[in-house]
């Protein structure tokens, strides 16, 4: 049978998507008031970078680049009441100077002269520096807009399903660690964003879209991501190879050919590992070299402790390990999460279908990320004893195959009769695992409502109307969504009669 291919989407299933990504929009905006100044990974440095393109466009090597005092010292006033706290123009009268490596030219700067634009238009140096960092909080709001929309219609198109499209798009929601990440100045906002939209047009193409249109949104989407930071390399390989297998019914040459255009689209941002590679000889330098500080003789390194701290750690920042990776949510929750999402999709995800193959490639990406992440982490351990770059949420890169690949195991999992009980159920686990994220963070860095209210960017007004939001969008997004998967809707339309027994559809409604 051919892939199943769901009605046209409904009045009520665009108001539903409507209301998750406002609904997400408003609780990555909470994040970004909830979570304390420069307590997210690399935050001082991420901004320290934006800063230096907006006073300039100069982007020193790898490993050369300079933390300005200014910008430390604004991280040491986390703890001053935000109305005490100083503009960037007052620290750096009494703070001149550099001190410290900033690693983060070791990335392209295509964020960091976005992020430096919104500090330009806002004349940064004027307004206190906890609001500064806000506003580059703030401006990362626009790569979290269309994640939702990725998620359900990647869903949608191969399954089939409008219900678990809806269910998919609210799994935004179980992953507190993504809407503190994107919450925060990183990096990793933009890499997201461009990385999902390089899967979710890949996907388009894998079901069946042969518009040109789409084929260099790909490559452009693909330059964009690459222009951004490495962690999207693996994604040249995702792109290649979907260009090249589908869609089935051209030719290969035809094939070819969209994959070149495609490819040379993608060298807009590509390029700069090319230039890595005869400037520095390797992909990616250094930024910042962690000292050596090899095993002692006869005690060499431990791939069972390796493993170890590989699960423990990438499982728990993935999920939610908040700060610094020092706000960690229960590990036994996290450990569940995990081991429950690996067996469902390992159980029920491959099994022989019209999308089988596809469910092959999707998942080989998440592989092929562990594989890179093993070849990082592995020589560093050996090297200096540390388990350093152990972080889960790299695989947010991924966001699209791993929601995409538990939605059809999820289908092939539970009986139809059963679905619409599973989906509100999946549904309100959503929403208990993000509001666990929030009391973890909030238990672990403040000691009351009114501390937190003395210390937030967003100033007492700004606070509560964004958390009255927040709350306020979340239970309408919640309502809906349950009401959605609730609803009778048209059975799933297919394309074709079946070819064989063997290819079941996957999902019915």
């Amino acid at each position: 049978m051919e892939i199943p291919s769901a009605p046209p989407a409904g009045r009520l299933e665009w108001w539903t998507l409507g209301a998750i990504t406002a609904a997400f929009v408003a609780l990555v905006t909470f994040w970004g008031i909830l979570t304390p100044i420069y307590d997210a990974p690399d935050e001082p440095l991420h901004l320290n970078s934006s800063i230096r393109l907006a006073e300039g466009w100069e982007w020193p090597d790898p490993g050369t680049a300079e933390v300005q005092n200014k910008v430390l010292a604004a991280r040491g006033q986390q703890s001053t009441p935000a109305s005490e706290r100083s503009t960037f123009a007052e620290l750096a009268q009494s703070q001149p100077g550099y001190h410290g490596v900033d690693q983060m030219t070791q990335h392209p700067p295509l964020y960091y002269a976005y992020t430096g634009t919104v500090l330009r238009a806002i004349a940064f140096e004027d307004i206190r520096a906890d609001q500064a960092l806000l506003a580059v909080r703030l401006a990362g709001l626009i790569f979290v807009v269309p994640l939702p929309f990725f998620l359900w219609q990647s869903v949608r198109r191969l399954t089939g399903s409008p219900k678990a499209a809806i269910v998919g798009a609210a799994t935004v929601f179980a992953v507190p660690q993504l809407a503190h990440i994107m919450g925060s100045a990183s990096n990793d906002s933009a890499t997201i964003a461009f990385s999902c939209a390089v899967m979710w047009l890949g996907i388009r193409i894998m079901t069946g879209d042969t518009r040109w249109l789409t084929t260099i949104g790909l490559g452009l989407a693909l330059a964009l991501a690459l222009f951004t930071k490495g962690t999207a390399v693996p994604l040249v390989a995702f792109a290649g190879l979907v260009l090249l297998l589908w869609p089935r019914e051209l030719t290969l040459s035809h094939r070819l050919l969209r994959a070149a255009a495609a490819m040379a689209v993608a060298l807009l941002g590509g390029w700069w590992w090319l230039r890595n590679l005869l400037v520095f000889g390797r992909l990616q330098p250094a930024g910042l070299r962690y000292p050596d500080n090899p095993f002692p003789e006869g005690q060499g390194p431990s791939v069972t402790w390796y493993i170890d701290q590989m699960w423990g750690r990438v499982s728990l920042s993935f999920w939610g390990n908040f700060g610094w990776l020092n706000h960690p949510m229960p590990v036994i929750l996290t450990d569940i999460l995990t081991v429950v999402a690996l067996a469902v999709v390992v159980g029920f995800a491959f099994r022989r279908s019209a999308v089988r193959w596809r469910m092959v490639l999707l998942a080989s990406m998440p592989l092929l990320f562990l594989v890179g992440l093993v070849t990082q982490t592995w020589p560093t351990y050996v090297r200096t004893q540390l388990p350093a770059g152990m972080q889960g949420r790299y695989f947010f890169v991924v966001l699209v195959p791993l929601v995409v690949l538990s939605a059809v195991a999820w289908l092939r999992l539970v009986s139809p009769d059963r679905r619409r009980a599973t989906g509100v159920g999946l549904l309100a686990v959503f929403a208990a695992i993000g509001l666990a994220g929030i009391v973890v963070e909030f238990r672990a860095v403040y000691t009351g409502i009114g501390d937190w209210l003395v210390h937030t960017p967003a100033g007492i007004p700004g606070a509560i109307v964004i958390t009255v939001a927040a709350a306020a969008l979340a239970v309408l997004a919640l309502v809906m969504a349950i009401r959605f998967v609730r609803t009778d809707l048209p059975p799933v339309l297919h394309d074709a009669p079946a070819a064989r027994d063997d290819r079941e559809p996957i999902a019915a409604g």
